[in-house]
């Protein structure tokens, strides 16, 4: 699929209004530029990790959901996992772990 460049400015366009309405106050960061600080001066990947930041600020540390329905399937016996699943999400962790 080709994109044109009216699609591409469009897009590039509307995210913008969306940063500018979810970015927070930028305070200069130790060693950045004091000139510095405000959301135009940012490069586009630290635009990015404000927004990442400010949209984690309203994720749960906790999945409280999620932790409720697993407590209910195993209180109830529902709840079943494979030797071999935990076999292969540790390993899989064990590799997270070395690529850090």
């Amino acid at each position: 699929m080709k994109i044109s460049a009216a699609e591409s400015n469009r897009a590039w366009a509307d995210g913008k209004a969306t940063s500018e309405k979810i970015l927070p106050e930028v305070r200069p960061r130790v060693g950045a530029n004091p000139q510095a600080g405000s959301k135009k001066d940012l490069s586009p990947l630290e635009r990015g990790m404000l927004v990442a930041e400010a949209a984690l600020k309203n994720v749960p540390d906790v999945r409280e959901d999620l932790v409720d329905e697993i407590k209910r399937r195993i209180e109830g016996g529902s709840y079943n996992v494979s030797a071999e699943d935990i076999a292969e999400m540790m390993l899989r962790r064990l590799s997270a772990d070395r690529i850090r």
